[in-house]
């Protein structure tokens, strides 16, 4: 396997090493500048693929001051961005890793305790006036704090943001679609309630380790996308009937969505034993 270059610097940030790939960009450990006067010695940068124009910068700028701007203990913090060709920003360093990605192997409580949490984040933008559109695994990031577990949310959908002109295809990716409202796919607009659905997939992946679409398949995009279009959710045989309960209202498979994020953080907390 072919040794993947890690660049020693990306605008004024000191690169470390190479976190990893996702949400249409790779992420890089990194040391700050002293321009940004952070009391933190390390940062996650994102950076998007493919080259980036002045209008798009702008758009995810645009986007990521609305997400800072949003005051919650439970949202990743948020400390720059750049345009140098490509775009990317920096952020909060998660030393635990992720839902997706974790440093050590998790217990059902600590998932369930970062997804709440993460819930808690969405509802905060939501009240805000902003929809995540990006919330997977990946995005709910594992905290831990007087040997309390929790979770905060981040990377905020810009990859619909940087492509706004661009249909659903050129920057879907094929792993995050199971976690997509079949309504985004169908061209309905990022809101409440396609977030909530998302918050049911994540938690049925961190309760059962599937999907629920099964395996969807990693070849492209609009394979992707047409299984998740074709094939009804379904849940697995693991889920106790409170989970299920949950999940299917997330999905909108029975009963009624819940009304708000914060709601489903309530009900996930409550299935912490």
């Amino acid at each position: 396997m072919a040794t993947v270059e890690v660049p020693q610097h990306l605008a004024d940030f000191t690169v470390l090493s190479r976190l990893g790939e996702g949400g249409n960009g790779t992420f890089y450990l990194a040391v700050p500048p002293e321009r940004l006067g952070l009391t933190t010695d390390r940062v996650v940068l994102k950076v998007f693929g493919g080259r980036c124009s002045d209008d798009a910068y702008r758009r995810g700028v645009r986007e990521l001051r609305a997400f800072a701007a949003v005051r919650s203990p439970y949202l990743a913090s948020l400390y720059d961005a750049v345009l140098q060709g490509q775009f990317m920003y920096a952020m909060e360093y998660f030393p635990l890793g992720s839902l997706a990605r974790p440093t050590q192997p998790l217990t059902r409580d600590t998932a369930l305790a970062a997804l709440a949490d993460a819930a808690r984040g969405v509802d905060a933008l939501h009240e805000a006036g902003i929809a995540h559109a990006n919330i997977t695994p990946s995005s709910v990031l594992l905290t831990e704090s007087g040997g309390r577990p929790g979770g905060k949310v981040s990377d905020l959908g810009l990859a619909r943001v940087l492509a706004a002109d661009e249909p659903i295809t050129s920057f879907a990716q094929p792993g995050a679609v199971q976690y997509m409202d079949p309504a985004l796919l169908a061209g309905d607009v990022p809101s409440r309630a396609t977030d909530i659905w998302s918050l049911g997939a994540v938690l049925h992946r961190a309760l059962t380790g599937q999907g629920v679409y099964g395996e969807v398949p990693d070849a492209q995009p609009l394979l992707a996308i047409r299984a998740a279009l074709s094939t009804p959710p379904a849940l697995s045989d693991k889920l106790d009937p409170e989970e299920r309960t949950l999940i299917a209202n997330c999905l909108a498979l029975s009963g009624e969505r819940p009304a708000t994020a914060g709601e489903v953080a309530g009900r996930i907390d409550r299935l912490r034993h």
